[in-house]
C-alpha cells in the first residue's frame, strides 16, 4: 500500500507540476511576448506549438486529476459521509472543481487551436481576406482568454490542494 501511496503522489505531483507550469507559462509569459512580436511571429510559433502542448498539458491533466482522484478515495474512503466536514475535504474539492473546469477549458482550448492551424493552413502564402482576418482575430482572443482562464483555475488548484494538508 505505501508503494502504491508513492507511485500516485510522485504521479499527481510531477505530471501536476507540468501541467500548471506550462498554463502559467504559456498565458504569463510566451503569449503576451508572442502577441508583442506581431500576427506573422505569433502565427508560426502557435502553429508550431499548439499541437504539442495541449495534447501534451491534457494528457497531464488527466494523470494529475486520475492520481488525485485514487488518492483522495485511497485516503479517506472510509470517511466519505464526513468528507466535507472537514477543511481537507473542502480544500480537496475547490482544487478538484477548479482542475475539472481547467481541464473542460482545456478541451475548449484544443477545439479552438485546431481551428486556429487549420484556417492559418488554409491562408498560408497570401494574405487573409478581411472575414479570415475577423476569425482569426476572434479565435486569437479566445485563445487567450482559455489561457488566462486556464492559468488561474490551476493556481487556484495548486494553493487549494496544497494548502489542504494545513486546514
Amino acid at each position: 500500500m505505501n508503494e502504491e501511496f508513492v507511485i500516485l503522489r510522485i504521479l499527481h505531483i510531477v505530471f501536476g507540476v507540468f501541467w500548471a507550469g506550462s498554463a502559467i507559462f504559456l498565458a504569463t509569459i510566451l503569449e503576451p511576448r508572442l502577441r508583442a512580436l506581431g500576427p506573422a511571429v505569433q502565427g508560426v510559433v502557435m502553429r508550431a506549438l499548439m499541437p504539442v502542448m495541449v495534447p501534451a498539458m491534457l494528457f497531464s491533466a488527466t494523470i494529475t486529476i486520475a492520481a488525485g482522484i485514487t488518492l483522495a478515495l485511497r485516503l479517506r474512503w472510509d470517511g466519505l459521509d464526513r468528507f466535507l466536514n472537514t477543511g481537507w475535504g473542502w480544500a480537496i474539492l475547490i482544487g478538484f472543481v477548479a482542475s475539472m473546469v481547467a481541464y473542460t477549458i482545456g478541451m475548449m482550448t484544443s477545439a479552438a487551436g485546431r481551428r486556429m492551424v487549420a484556417l492559418g493552413a488554409s491562408i498560408e502564402g497570401r494574405p487573409p481576406t478581411p472575414d479570415e482576418g475577423a476569425r482569426i482575430q476572434q479565435l486569437g482572443s479566445r485563445l487567450t482568454l482559455y489561457g488566462r482562464a486556464n492559468a488561474v483555475l490551476v493556481i487556484i488548484a495548486v494553493v487549494s490542494m496544497a494548502s489542504a494538508r494545513f486546514v
